[in-house]
């Protein structure tokens, strides 16, 4: 079998071939398209000077409002780290992953670090256990985004930004996550469809 499947949450999804990441000119064509610019690009770095030393709450937020919900509940329990048994450094894992994305997101936005650390990862891995963390199911990770963005409005608001600056970084912070949504995207499409 020439195509790598990659078993995707709990109801047993496959994706095709796991292909490549998508090259500098597909994700620079993206980010135009994404209407991503110079702009949004500060909006989120002065989001993260803002919100660098909250990371832990913003992440416990969002995971209050994941909580909410059985099926997110159950997304999340199958992306954690392994090793269900050691929850406190699991949940330090995820406390750490969360800052480094959130930080790589808004310093870095072009960059993507994560994401072609984790596009290898899962191509080096040939079977489903092997996975460093299983991938949620697709529709999860675009309905995700809300909470994430909404949650970060929540804190910045908190912390005595205007309303006008604060809408900005939230409409900053929602591009840079649906452009990601849509490079993760290639993981769960077939050849070819992406």
């Amino acid at each position: 079998m020439s195509e790598l499947d990659l078993r995707i949450g709990d109801d047993g999804a496959r994706a095709g071939a796991l292909g490549a990441l998508p090259t500098a000119e597909e994700r620079e064509l993206l980010w135009r398209i994404g209407l991503f610019s110079a702009d949004d690009a500060l909006a989120l770095r002065k989001m993260w000077r803002i919100l660098q030393n909250q990371t832990d709450d913003y992440l416990d937020m969002v995971l209050g409002v994941v909580a909410a919900y059985p099926a997110l509940a159950t997304v999340l329990d199958s992306v954690r780290i392994k090793n269900p048994e050691k929850t406190t450094e699991n949940d330090a894992d995820i406390h750490r992953l969360f800052r480094q994305w959130l930080q790589e997101t808004c310093m870095a936005p072009h960059e993507l670090s994560w994401l072609k650390r984790g596009y290898r990862e899962w191509r080096s891995s040939p079977t489903a256990q092997a996975t460093p963390m299983p991938l949620p199911n697709y529709r999860y990770l675009i309905v995700l985004s809300i909470p994430l963005v909404a949650t970060a409005r929540s804190l910045l608001l908190a912390n005595g930004l205007a309303a006008q600056p604060a809408e900005e970084m939230q409409c900053a912070l929602l591009k840079a996550i649906l452009l990601q949504v849509t490079l993760l995207s290639k993981l769960y499409v077939r050849e070819g469809a992406w």
